[in-house]
């Protein structure tokens, strides 16, 4: 939804939300009221509030016949509700167990946006760079056997850039990147778009590339 209309996922979450709380809980309740929980962390800067809603998605979790959204829910709150209010350390093992789930489930593109958020994140704590390396390297395998192609866009994407900060195919990587720019251009992905100017972003500021930053 946020890819085709972004003004218009918040208005499907206060919904999910208003029907669970009128008519009660069902396997849709989990994700609205994470989805909840992100609106409060990002745009109306509550992120205290919006911890105690994630909270509360996933002790709905908790409920019989819930499991179908484990995996999405896992995703939501850790990836835009608990790094708010906590270190982003302590959402790698929880979606690397939400991708774990997806798979049990057979819920393969959730269990890649957990895949993909707790790569990002690695990337982000500090990690060293080689053993970053090889967790994407992993990564890319295992969306390529899952047919997860948008999510491993995103991880070729970290992974070329660990790669220049590293001085691995420089030369290589930016023609990757060019060629990942040009083709969300023409499909219309800001989202790829603005992940791989992201990325190019983090590499300028490395090098103290200011003017190209």
């Amino acid at each position: 939804i946020y890819h085709v209309e972004p003004t218009m996922l918040p208005l499907i979450i206060f919904q999910l939300v208003t029907t669970s709380l009128k008519h009660g809980l069902n396997s849709s309740s989990p994700p609205g009221f994470a989805g909840l929980g992100m609106l409060l962390c990002g745009p109306f800067g509550k992120p205290h509030e919006g911890r105690e809603m994630a909270r509360a998605a996933e002790l709905i979790l908790e409920k019989p016949g819930m499991r179908s959204s484990a995996t999405y829910t896992k995703f939501l709150t850790q990836s835009f509700c608990y790094h708010w209010t906590s270190p982003l350390q302590d959402t790698i093992e929880p979606l690397l167990e939400g991708y774990q789930r997806g798979v049990e489930i057979g819920d393969n593109d959730r269990a890649c946006y957990c895949l993909g958020g707790r790569s990002y994140n690695l990337f982000y704590v500090g990690r060293a760079l080689d053993s970053i390396q090889k967790e994407l390297e992993a990564t890319v395998q295992v969306m390529t056997q899952l047919k997860q192609d948008e999510s491993k866009l995103q991880i070729i994407n970290l992974l070329t850039t660990v790669k220049k900060l590293r001085g691995i195919d420089v030369e290589a990587g930016d023609k990757i990147l060019d060629s990942m720019l040009a083709s969300a251009a023409s499909n219309g992905d800001f989202s790829l778009s603005a992940t791989v100017n992201l990325m190019e972003l983090e590499v300028f500021v490395f090098y103290q590339e200011w003017k190209e930053a």
